[in-house]
């Protein structure tokens, strides 16, 4: 066994459903599932995605790896998975980690609720404005 990533996770995983009606039976069970994972220790955000035709996934951040690893241990994430498990219900899925490598401050327009979200595992930002991509910055070198 590894060590587990220390700092901010995303864990992104999705599950391929074996048709409508067993779709129709998992988002019966996700209230449950979102109460419980929005109350779990080290719980940061989640988003739901689709994919055509019977493909849902998430992303979730957590404080830490351990933390998504408890909540992968509470009763309503393994009745889904008891569940999910059975003939019918799931064709397959997946699930990854990323950890947080590195990163720069948040700010701008239109990130309020990401800076809220994720701002205490980055550093404050500077208040200068951005340097520029790679590209632009060559761009500029060239010019002058």
């Amino acid at each position: 066994m590894t060590d587990r990533i220390k700092g901010l996770v995303l864990a992104d995983g999705a599950n391929e459903f074996d048709g409508l009606f067993a779709m129709v039976q998992a988002a019966g069970r996700w209230p449950g599932l979102r109460r419980e994972m929005r109350g779990a220790p080290g719980y940061v955000a989640h988003h739901l995605w689709f994919a055509w035709p019977t493909t849902v996934g998430i992303l979730s951040w957590w404080e830490d790896e351990a933390s998504a690893y408890r909540f992968a241990h509470l009763p309503a994430h393994l009745e889904f998975w008891e569940w999910a498990t059975k003939p019918g219900h799931t064709r397959g899925g997946w699930l990854a980690f990323y950890a947080l490598g590195h990163g720069g401050p948040l700010w701008g327009n239109g990130v309020r609720k990401r800076v809220t979200t994720f701002g205490r595992f980055t550093s404050a930002p500077s208040g200068e404005p951005p340097k520029g991509t790679p590209e632009q910055r060559r761009s500029l070198q060239r010019k002058s």
